[in-house]
């Protein structure tokens, strides 16, 4: 039998006094084989970054391993210094982060920056180095090795950036590699690239991955094994088929019968409902030029887009990122000037009012954001965030506080809590402390930007039956943006496809989702992670 890459036995971290619960990994034991793929799967809070940290010896101070044993290729991190870490970091194990635009410095190229691990860790000379860099730019498939280099990680797409952070992990072949959650703020298309780069580069290196992730889509796509974390125990380990045809633990087929499912749900819309909002040939055009840059071509963030909603109706927009998307919700909530085109509100042509104007109309189309910590202002409690709206449009303070506890009782948080502030929220709890925010000042239409797409699959599964259960209480007219085919499914009537800032296809979800005409939509399904399983709740079948 070949020897583990990562054997990881009875691992126990500690977390520090005070805290909800006493250990953040209880006894975990997991093992990766070289050239295997191994997903750990959780939810937030599961502990699975923390084992991440522990394996790289990048564990906060405030946490330490009090048992068990983490073996590289035999040899315990857990007892290695500061100084043999660093040495074996890169060289042995490297890791892939969630974010790269935190990760990669802001101000180094990013030739510079995969330069920084050749210079540490090798005696090549800068020449070499630099040929050395080129391919492994190369190797992760960026075009352009030259501009790719000698760029700054801002002047780089969100997937060209994940792909310098995979060169940069893999540039000196380790043998392990730690991926955590690297495709959760790419959109679908970027996201099976990034997932099919490090499969092959995985077989070409025999490479043994540990990969961090909450979607199953992307489990049943690329994993050999899962290893399932709850509250920080390993609850089932086994072979990914297994595991997702016959899950054991009742958590692990908690997480599936969550997963959405491509298919979409029936229901009625009443085709006679009034159209809330509607676009005709919206248009928003950013200039290139400017004092602080050369003159260049004009981009159309968003083109001839006509749309309408109706009440008690759910219309998703789904593309890739930059598709415009967001940028025709922003242009409706007039949050952005929009180019050209109309935008009817109920009748009124809301596209040109100026502020003044404007202002009694605001309180009719509210945004729930994709980040909802960022959302909402730290410093100020949950109940002040809710009831700032109603006050700015002549509610008393009672007034609002009363209908704000009412407002939380609906998201299904405690009207206690209305003291409290974001932090002491969970990131579900939050984003839905936000709903109940959008909800206050009564809107006719409510835009949901990514609204959880950052959110766990189970905890994204209650805030999207909060929403449509609302939006029927309500008759609202909701807006549902979003890169997930699967979310979408679940919560949308019709939908719009979205491509380089035009709508390409849109109708009935149902009809869309069965028969897609245009080749860009057929490629967004083609891209979809684990599109050959149905997750439908019970033990899954392949299609």
């Amino acid at each position: 039998m070949t020897p583990a890459v990562l054997d990881i036995r009875g691992l126990t971290i500690a977390l520090p006094a005070g805290a909800e619960r006493k250990l953040a990994v209880t006894s975990a034991s997991l093992s990766v084989a070289p050239g295997e793929m191994v997903c750990l799967v959780g939810e937030s809070g599961s502990g699975k970054s923390v084992i991440a940290q522990a394996v790289m010896g990048l564990l906060p101070s405030a946490l330490r391993a009090t048992d068990g044993h983490i073996l590289l290729e035999d040899e315990d991190v857990l007892g290695a210094s500061e100084a043999r870490l660093r040495e074996l970091r890169c060289t042995r194990m490297s890791m892939i982060f969630q974010e790269p635009m935190t990760a990669l410095n802001p101000v180094l190229r990013c030739g510079e920056q995969i330069d920084e691990v050749l210079a540490t860790h090798t005696e090549l000379s800068p020449p070499e180095r630099r040929t050395r860099i080129v391919d492994i730019v190369r190797d992760v498939q960026l075009a352009d090795p030259e501009r790719m280099i000698a760029s700054y990680p801002h002047q780089l797409s969100g997937g060209q950036r994940q792909r310098i952070m995979i060169a940069m992990a893999l540039v000196l072949n380790p043998r392990l590699l730690i991926a955590d959650e690297p495709t959760t703020a790419l959109d679908v298309t970027t996201q099976a690239q990034i997932l099919a780069l490090i499969k092959t580069l995985q077989r070409e290196h025999r490479t043994g991955v540990l990969f961090i992730t909450h979607d199953f889509g992307v489990v049943a796509e690329i994993a050999d094994r899962v290893a399932v974390l709850r509250r920080g125990e390993v609850v089932e380990f086994g072979l990914a088929r297994e595991l997702l045809e016959r899950p054991q633990h009742d958590y692990t087929r908690m997480l599936i019968a969550a997963v959405p499912s491509l298919t979409p749900r029936h229901r009625a819309v009443p085709t006679v409902a009034r159209a809330v909002v509607a676009t005709q040939g919206l248009a928003k055009t950013y200039s290139r030029s400017g004092w602080w840059r050369r003159r260049g071509a004009d981009v159309a963030a968003a083109a001839d887009v006509s749309l309408e909603i109706r009440r008690g109706e759910t219309l998703g927009i789904v593309g890739e990122s930059g598709s415009g998307k967001s940028t025709v919700a922003r242009c409706i909530a007039r949050l952005i000037e929009p180019t050209a085109g109309r935008i009817t509100l109920d009748g009124v042509d809301i596209a040109e009012l100026g502020a003044s104007a404007l202002r009694p109309l605001r309180r009719r189309v509210q945004i729930v954001f994709q980040d909802p910590y960022r959302s909402l202002n730290p410093r100020r409690t949950v109940g002040e965030a809710i009831i700032e709206g109603p006050m700015n449009y002549g509610a008393t303070r009672e007034e609002a506080l009363a209908n704000a506890r009412r407002l939380l009782e609906l998201v299904r948080l405690d009207p206690g809590a209305i003291d409290r502030y974001p932090h002491q929220f969970s990131g579900g709890q939050r984003q839905r402390v936000c709903i109940a925010r959008a909800l206050a000042i009564e809107p006719d239409l409510l835009i949901a930007d990514e609204a959880v797409s950052a959110l766990d699959v189970s905890v994204q599964a209650q805030v999207l039956e909060l929403l449509d259960e609302i939006r029927g209480r309500l008759d609202l007219a909701m807006l549902f943006i979003t890169h997930d085919l699967r979310v979408a499914a679940q919560v949308c009537d019709r939908v719009a496809v979205m491509h380089h800032g035009r709508i390409v296809e849109a109708g009935p979800i149902a009809e869309v989702y069965a028969s897609p005409k245009h080749e860009y939509t057929r490629a967004l399904f083609a891209a979809a992670p684990g599109r050959r399983w149905r997750f439908e709740g019970k033990p899954l079948a392949q299609t």
